[in-house]
């Protein structure tokens, strides 16, 4: 299949839900999602996307119940991203992303008796406009980033990000013992 039809295909399908009043999917304008873009959205989760998002394909959404993201005009996604929201995902507008970006809103609990547990923690997301978000960059639970922020390569990113900064990241491996993790 060509790549133009298949953006057309997607651009027809997102609008068809807007037609058929998919209520918890709001679409502002122009989408132009490439070929294996998915966005999974349970009846109580909430999705609003601005005008002129642009994906290059392979971007994965995950909306679970009671949840949200909602993304701003302008933005671009290149190929691999994934943003898994448990809570809350807000993404500014002009925002552009590297390939292979991981959003995640939440974490699985673990402890060392019994290791990794079906319960998950969440806690939202906020990235302001303007930014840029580079190649295989992870942004955990938690994280606010500012307006006109840079976030470097393979960066981790956890915590508050204030406006206009840039964030590089050291490689440093760091191993520990697992320890009870309170909720």
């Amino acid at each position: 299949m060509k790549p133009y039809f298949r953006v057309t295909w997607n651009m027809i399908k997102f609008n068809l839900k807007r037609i058929f009043r998919c209520n918890n999917l709001n679409i502002s304008g122009l989408l132009m999602f490439g070929y294996n873009t998915k966005i999974s959205v349970c009846k109580s989760s909430h999705v609003t996307l601005g005008r002129n998002i642009v994906s290059d394909g392979r971007c994965v959404m995950i909306v679970d119940q009671d949840a949200k993201i909602e993304i701003g005009d302008r933005c671009y996604f290149n190929e691999g991203m994934m943003i898994s929201a448990k809570e809350s995902v807000v993404i500014g507008a002009g925002c552009q992303f590297g390939p292979n970006v991981k959003i995640f809103d939440n974490n699985h609990c673990f402890n060392k008796e019994q290791g990794v547990l079906e319960k998950h923690s969440s806690s939202g997301i906020n990235i302001g406009k303007n930014c840029w978000i580079a190649a295989n960059v992870t942004i955990l639970k938690g994280t606010s980033i500012g307006d006109n922020c840079v976030i470097g390569t393979g960066c981790v990113v956890k915590g508050l990000i204030p406006s206009s900064s840039i964030v590089t990241q050291e490689s440093k491996l760091k191993i520990a013992q697992i320890e009870d993790r309170k909720l």
